[in-house]
């Protein structure tokens, strides 16, 4: 199925685009519903793989947020790609052999009221918490033309003022301004709970971040107008991925789709992360490996992303699946404004905290180079009587790009997912049957990590006991008893070369080889004639079974390939 990648599709849109994606590839592709929205909307899972429980696997989701629309899209364009690689014999061998897990919305109510019109909301349409009184400006669409601009009025205490020269029509006050020139600045809206005098801003209507409401480092939280929500999990979007993650073990990678910055976010989180150094290093690795290809930066969040280095950030996804699961995880943060605009900003997070003007003045002017911008319209407010309403569209600009820079940013979106689908463990299994004396015969299973990440993706992993290490049993038939070896056998972990760059080889000066390798093998001593099959689990780097045939040539040891 081909696309056109020009606009922002509503849930509606999105998911009958899934479903149809589904339909047309039933080999390779198997949909699921994790749970229904409190509107009624399905939480979509696909699962792309021909064997989808057994082959190492690459989880991707996007609209966490529900402004977030340019993750949605470069997801399902992603997809539209795999398909088509899918077609072709390289494909349809790797995904043999691996899978993806595609959650495209993760909040499709909050991402279908953005469509309509409604005015900024973080995630869900949860109602404020208990305790909490709306009282002051809310955002909302008061003149009909289905979008949430900017509303300003003269007051000689306004930190603005009237400048027809300034590409907005307004700039910052000055000392020596006239103080009838000065101006109100707010978003469109109307005042809830109104003593008639007080001009200030009510909290947000929907104010939960799903992106808090994960069980890592928990704890009450608001930032923003935003809240962590009751309690870990407490929400049913948060609460159906995280269980979806949890039945699916063989999930060694990750990616979540956010805007904006142009930038992937990596580990540590905090100060006091308990992942070890080398676990940090792994994936920062990975992280600037996987923007091969773009223009994205890698940002450790902390200290390079934190809004304030004195509250710990909490309850987020892709922090909660490398600390709480193991799985190494990175956030995705499409669309660079800043560069969209002619200007460049180092550390975003400040910029967030604390907007330097001359950067937004250049946001503003290119949105009005690109007619995005609309100046000021006179209006009658209920309210406040006479207003001026204008402004640009906030999530077409800022938030995510225009449309017409919408399919190459999809474009990067995909780079960047494709490259971390190439990093799964990947386990080669030789089998080999040799004849000794006395009618015995050695069984040899030599195991091979070929693959980037490690068979249990991190060390995190393996010392929380989230990802099993290589579990390996031989079954006998009556004609074989086995002599000497335990029928059950575990091999540790297995290296991926991109560890091995980390852990070990750090450069070409001082190579060395690691005090854990990328290969390891299992022997047993057995008697008789017959075949016998190994299986092996190795968790993330995938399951399987194979047959081997013992004392079939009596001249010829075996060697069985796969």
């Amino acid at each position: 199925m081909s696309s056109e990648w020009n606009e922002y599709w509503e849930y509606s849109k999105v998911e009958t685009w899934v479903r149809q994606f589904a339909a047309d590839n039933p080999e390779w592709v198997s949909l699921e519903v994790l749970g229904t929205t409190a509107l009624g909307r399905p939480i979509l899972l696909l699962s792309l793989g021909e064997k989808p429980a057994e082959t190492p696997a690459f989880w991707i989701d996007a609209g966490t947020h529900a402004a977030e629309w340019t993750g949605v899209m470069a997801l399902l364009y992603a997809l539209e790609q795999w398909g088509d690689f899918a077609g072709t014999s390289q494909g349809k061998e790797w995904f043999q052999n691996n899978t993806i897990f595609a959650l495209p919305c993760i909040s499709p109510d909050g991402y279908q009221a953005l469509m309509e019109g409604e005015p900024f909301l973080r995630s869900t349409l949860r109602a404020p918490k208990n305790g909490v009184f709306r009282q002051g400006l809310d955002p909302q669409d008061i003149d009909g033309d289905g979008r949430v601009l900017f509303m300003r009025w003269k007051d000689p205490a306004g930190p603005y003022v009237v400048d027809e020269e300034a590409d907005f029509g307004m700039r910052r006050r000055r000392l020596d301004d006239d103080p009838s020139e000065a101006c109100i600045l707010s978003q469109e809206g109307m005042f809830v709970e109104w003593d008639g005098v007080s001009w200030t801003q009510a909290s947000l209507k929907h104010g939960l971040d799903l992106n808090r409401n994960f069980p890592v480092n928990w704890s009450p939280f608001e930032m923003f107008g935003m809240d962590s929500g009751e309690y870990p999990l407490s929400e049913l979007e948060s609460r159906v991925m995280m269980e979806a993650v949890i039945a699916r073990p063989n999930i060694a990678v990750a990616l979540t789709n956010h805007t904006y910055t142009g930038a992937i976010l990596t580990q540590p989180y905090n100060a006091n992360t308990p992942l070890s150094e080398q676990d940090i290093d792994v994936m920062e690795s990975l992280a600037q490996q996987s923007v091969r290809g773009t223009d994205y930066k890698v940002h450790r969040v902390f200290p390079d992303f934190t809004y304030d280095a004195k509250q710990l950030i909490i309850g987020v996804w892709a922090d909660c699946l490398t600390t709480t699961l193991g799985i190494p995880a990175y956030t995705l943060e499409l669309w660079n404004p800043f560069s969209w605009a002619g200007v460049q900003v180092k550390k975003p997070a400040e910029f967030f905290k604390r907007p330097s003007p001359h950067i937004v003045d250049a946001l503003l002017r290119k949105a009005l180079q690109d007619s995005q911008l609309m100046l000021w319209r006179p209006f009658e407010h209920p309210q406040l009587g006479q207003v001026e309403i204008g402004g640009f569209d906030y999530f077409r600009t800022i938030r995510n790009p225009p449309n017409a820079l919408l399919e190459k940013e999809c474009q990067k979106g995909f780079q960047v997912a494709e490259n971390l689908r190439k990093a799964l463990p990947k386990l080669q299994v030789n089998l080999k049957s040799e004849s000794l004396e006395h009618g015995l015969y050695r069984i040899t299973a030599f195991f091979e990590n070929l693959g980037y990440l490690s068979t249990t993706s991190l060390e995190r992993a393996k010392d929380i006991r989230q990802s099993k290490e290589l579990w390996v049993e031989l079954i006998t038939n009556d004609g074989i008893e086995i002599i000497e070896g335990d029928g059950h056998q575990v091999v540790e972990a297995l290296e991926g070369w991109g560890s091995l760059q980390v852990r070990s080889s750090k450069n070409m000066i001082y190579p060395s080889l690691p005090v854990r390798g990328h290969r390891d093998a299992v022997t047993w001593i057995v008697r008789g004639r017959g075949s016998v099959d190994i299986s092996w689990d190795g968790g993330r780097a995938g399951k399987g079974v194979r047959t081997l045939l013992v004392n079939a040539d009596p001249k010829s040891d075996q060697l069985n390939l796969w």
